[in-house]
């Protein structure tokens, strides 16, 4: 069994690198937002399938990719921050 104060740690480290993540994940959606953007969900193509003349589309879909990288890496790193949870909780009593 680990001592308390080392499971606080370990958690203290796991909500750093939530915040980070986080903080990556705002600027992304934030960049994707820009006006010459596709967004975070919006169509790349027009009605004819060609990509859109208005629309960064190498860049849109790059931001995309690392948002939905990150986002899954969040939900691993909530799972992680919940177990280390449970287990100082545990300790505790």
């Amino acid at each position: 069994r680990r001592p308390i104060a080392s499971m606080n740690e370990s958690v203290c480290a796991l909500f750093s690198r939530k915040d980070a993540l986080e903080a990556e994940i705002s600027e992304i959606v934030e960049q994707l937002s820009a006006a010459n953007m596709g967004g975070v969900s919006g169509p790349l193509v027009d009605a004819e399938g060609f990509p859109r003349a208005d629309v960064d589309v190498h860049s849109t879909r790059t931001l995309r990719h690392r948002l939905v990288c990150l986002n899954n890496d969040h939900k691993t790193l909530m799972g992680e921050i919940e177990r280390e949870l449970w287990a100082v909780h545990a300790a505790a009593r």
